[in-house]
């Protein structure tokens, strides 16, 4: 069972969230299971609330939470895991993207060393040649 000041102010801020997402009737088995206090999540989560979990200081006024405070972290938690799974989903496409890249990239690079393509830049400066030499040398 964790004493106080073990948690880092990082694993206080997730308890909170966390319990903020426990539906009622669950929430004192999640408190026993991690050895929490009813008191001492209501602090942190005052405290979290009021952006004063890192300096440890507990907001004046009590410690309750609206309603509406509940709804609004529980569905900005959601949001964000929403935005974290499309993240992460973007990100196993630019993995895929990169790799047809590069596998594309030494494609070109061994018809070039074979000689099956022309190179651009010779293409170009033949083009360049022509206009420049008289229609009749062309």
């Amino acid at each position: 069972m964790p004493v106080e000041g073990v948690h880092s102010v990082e694993e206080k801020r997730a308890l909170v969230y966390e319990y903020l997402r426990v539906r009622h009737g669950g929430k004192a088995r999640f408190l026993a299971e991690r050895g929490i206090s009813g008191w001492q999540i209501r602090r942190w989560r005052a405290m979290v609330f009021a952006g004063t979990l890192e300096v440890g200081l507990v907001p004046r006024g009590g410690l309750g939470v609206t309603a509406e405070d509940r709804t609004a972290v529980k569905r900005l938690l959601e949001e964000n895991e929403a935005l974290r799974a499309q993240l992460a989903a973007r990100e196993e496409d630019l993995v895929v993207q990169q790799r047809a890249v590069d596998a594309l990239g030494k494609a070109i690079e061994i018809l070039h060393r074979n000689g099956a393509v022309k190179s651009s830049d010779n293409d170009h400066a033949e083009v360049r040649d022509n206009r420049c030499k008289p229609s009749s040398q062309r």
